[in-house]
């Protein structure tokens, strides 16, 4: 088996991941409406399959991964079933098309053709360089969901609440406590959590206005 700790993720630059996100969404979400269904988008204009598996989240402490075949999506069992992980497993399977989408040559270069493959590579990667590989799938899926002409709307209606509630001087004494608290309301049109959402405004550099 290949030596893991040698690997350096390739270098993708943050704007080039944010266009092949967008990209992403054009070609395979023309109807622009939201949340995207991701699952129909992997499944029947991908043609990928999404493969539920007991215990997934117990015994890899992971929501979902990449088949190492590339042909669909392991996520776990139970939540999957579960309404109340909808967000976040919508986040976890736009988390996988990054890797596929970003380091599909990966995959092929490591021989990762098996479970087995798989979870080697996952633990012997070096510490730093695993960070940057689920950076930058952080950061498509990220992108991919939140499309930022939409959060920059979803924002100005959100400050316009807060100043007809009087509250407009909060945003200068303490941003971050006003954007969690808008947070709630944020991330409901795109079906992601709270966290993303607070996230995505700070990296598309939206916040403190």
């Amino acid at each position: 088996m290949r030596d893991i700790s040698q690997f350096k993720c390739p270098y993708i630059a943050k704007d080039e991941i944010r266009q092949a996100a967008d990209n992403f969404r054009s070609e395979f979400w023309p109807e622009e409406n939201l949340p995207l269904d991701i699952e129909k988008i992997i499944e029947e204009r991908l043609g990928l399959n999404i493969e539920p598996q007991h215990n997934l989240h117990l015994e890899l402490d992971i929501d979902a991964y990449l088949r190492v075949d590339l042909t669909g999506v392991i996520v776990d069992y139970d939540h999957y079933m579960n309404e109340k992980y909808m967000n976040r497993l919508r986040f976890s399977l736009a988390h996988e098309l990054g890797h596929l989408f970003l380091h599909k040559d990966i995959y092929k270069t490591f021989a990762i053709d098996s479970i087995e493959a798989w979870e080697y590579f996952m633990q012997n990667i070096p510490e730093e360089q695993y960070t940057y590989f689920e950076y930058q799938a952080n950061e498509f899926a990220g992108r991919a969901l939140v499309p930022r002409d939409r959060l920059i709307k979803e924002i100005e209606i959100c400050l316009e609440k807060v100043q007809e509630l009087g509250l407009s001087n909060l945003i200068s004494k303490d941003p971050n406590e006003v954007l969690y608290s808008m947070s709630a309301a944020l991330c409901k049109p795109f079906g992601v959590s709270s966290q993303v959402i607070e996230l995505r405004v700070k990296r598309e550099e939206l916040w403190p206005q």
